[in-house]
């Protein structure tokens, strides 16, 4: 959300009023609470004002609803006005979508309905409300157009208009937005109107092609972390980099054997591994996506640790540093985590160039692969150990599917489908 400006001669009683300072002008820094406020003198008082919240979001707007909170005290002698159509459950369509953005900030009266939702998320909804706002502006006035109002006719406009500026898949999910702040409005905050987004055709979304790479691809990548030059030229003033640094091997393979995402397999340590009572191993780590979707709550991920992941452990010190605190991969750092995920996205991309391979496959296709061959074993159960479920019962006690799960996967997932002879 934009922050609210005003300009040096503003409009007369036109102020930034804090919802949460409650004060006029303010100085602080709560940016997602300030609105545009009027206050108007009551002609042959002294003190009196009449005063009211704007649900303009741009000055121009706030100027235009001034204009008219003016008209209507003077046609009804600066008495009490009578109730608008963005007060109680009959909102305007711009008090509708600031009480949606509220709420899904969290910012509302309804606590027991608070969802948690990214901040990308909660500007994406926003943007497509304030964009289908923008096309009921070419008929109406938004500032006192009902919500309640709007017809299919209004959703043929928009559903023009996102045909021609989204692609198929962001369009659907545009309007399955637009529902939604529909829905909210019928089942949270009781207006009473049908949904008028509630049916419309969909865009086919064709299905993309899951790339993957093979055993050949990923050891003439490995080879060329060898034999291919280090350096790489960069940017457009030709700035040569040398991408080369001792872990790229070790963490190329660790990613293909675990699935994991850039910052959990860079922030892998020893003691992230436990052992069922059947003495199968496996990692337990934060699922750091969700558990910062979910702002409180931790969330747990769960990473089998298969035959050929723990050979590979063997050749990193299993046995040595098994329990201890150490990283796993490259534990003599010299680089923050944020670095050693960018060097290692880019030198994937430039040792897979030099060894040849045309493929457009980058550092995120081993987890493809991985989720691949562990899909073929697991199938529906996959999600279980991938995705983001916590399944913690007790201490260290898991949901039996889950460590039966952990358990399947441990003995039968082979990346490239290689067996133990």
């Amino acid at each position: 959300m934009s922050v609210l400006k005003l300009p040096k001669n503003p409009y007369k009683g036109i102020k930034l009023y804090c919802r949460t300072c409650r004060v006029d002008n303010p100085k602080c820094s709560h940016h997602d609470r300030i609105i545009y406020r009027v206050r108007v003198h009551v002609p042959g008082t002294d003190k009196d004002i009449k005063s009211k919240m704007l649900s303009a979001t741009n000055y121009e707007d706030a100027v235009a609803e001034t204009i008219e909170f003016e008209k209507e005290l003077k046609s009804n002698s600066y008495e009490t006005i009578k109730p608008k159509v963005d007060e109680g459950n009959d909102y305007s369509v711009t008090g509708a979508i600031m009480k949606y953005y509220y709420y899904l900030n969290g910012d509302s009266e309804y606590a027991h309905l608070r969802k948690n939702v990214t901040k990308g998320h909660i500007d994406e909804m926003f943007r497509f409300c304030k964009f289908f706002a923008k096309t009921l502006k070419q008929k109406y006035d938004v500032q006192r157009m009902r919500i309640a109002d709007v017809s299919q006719h209004d959703v043929a406009d928009f559903y023009v208009w996102a045909d021609e500026h989204y692609a198929p898949k962001t369009f659907n999910k545009c309007l399955a937005g637009l529902k939604g702040f529909f829905d909210f409005l019928i089942e949270v905050e009781e207006v009473e109107m049908k949904n008028p987004f509630r049916k419309y055709v969909r865009k086919f979304v064709p299905q993309s092609d899951i790339m993957t790479i093979n055993k050949d691809e990923f050891e003439s990548i490995i080879q060329a972390v060898d034999n291919y030059t280090p350096y790489c030229v960069l940017g457009g003033k030709g700035e040569r980099k040398n991408l080369y640094r001792p872990y790229l091997k070790d963490g190329f393979k660790l990613f293909l054997l675990s699935g994991g995402r850039r910052e959990e397999v860079v922030g892998l340590k020893w003691n992230n591994i436990f052992e069922s009572d059947n003495k199968i191993k496996f990692f337990r780590i934060k699922n750091l996506k969700v558990t910062r979707i979910m702002k409180k709550e931790i969330v747990y991920k769960y990473i089998p640790i298969t035959d050929d992941l723990f050979d590979f452990l063997n050749e990193l010190g299993y046995e040595e540093k098994r329990n201890s605190d150490e990283y796993i991969l490259f534990p003599e750092r010299f680089e923050n985590t944020k670095t050693m995920m960018d060097v290692l996205s880019k030198s994937f991309t430039h040792y897979r160039i030099g060894a040849g391979i045309e493929k457009d496959i980058s550092l995120k296709h081993l987890r493809k692969t991985y989720i691949t061959w562990v899909n073929n074993e697991l199938g529906i159960d996959t999600g279980l150990i991938t995705s983001s479920t916590n399944g913690v019962l007790e201490k260290f006690y898991l949901d039996p599917k889950i460590l039966t799960t952990i358990e399947t996967a441990s003995l039968k997932v082979r990346v490239f489908g290689k067996k133990k002879p």
